[in-house]
């Protein structure tokens, strides 16, 4: 039997932490255009991301087109390179007309912290085919250290 061990095995969990909810909505009124761009909120420097999702209404219909990233203004595809977004129902998946899209992007390799106040933000890469109006959300699952006060020591 094989034992696979994470690079913080050893440690007491410094990484754990009270985990908050960054979120914000957005009412698109007339439809983007490529590289129009949604500022959602602007989170402080100590915070980690550990996972979110874009949810929203169907903002493209019939031959869909509309790509929208998630991410920041140095890396502005960080947490979602959307590809083409289809607001289309899944069975057994998404079983609702909508957005519903799990982040992902660099948080595949685990966790990504900020070491300075940073605006999140969402970039219209394909404007949609047809409709491009309704609403869009981004809710950031996340921890904040604050950087300028010294962590409790670890005990013996």
């Amino acid at each position: 039997m094989a034992n696979i061990n994470s690079t913080q095995h050893e440690e007491l969990a410094p990484q754990c932490g009270e985990l908050l909810s960054c979120w914000g909505t957005c009412e698109i009124a007339t439809a983007q255009s490529q590289n129009d761009t949604v500022t959602f909120f602007t989170i402080p420097a100590g915070t980690t991301v550990h996972g979110g999702w874009v949810r929203g209404d169907d903002l493209d219909t019939g031959t869909e087109t509309y790509q929208f990233d998630i991410g920041d203004a140095s890396a502005p595809a960080r947490f979602l390179d959307s590809g083409v977004i289809t607001g289309d129902a899944v069975a057994g998946t998404k079983p609702e007309v909508g957005i519903a899209i799990p982040l992902f992007g660099t948080l595949k390799d685990g966790p990504y912290t900020y070491t300075a106040d940073t605006s999140i933000l969402g970039k219209v890469i394909a404007a949609a085919h047809a409709g491009g109006t309704g609403t869009i959300s981004l809710w950031l699952w996340t921890t904040y250290n604050d950087p300028r006060v010294s962590p409790p020591s670890k005990p013996l």
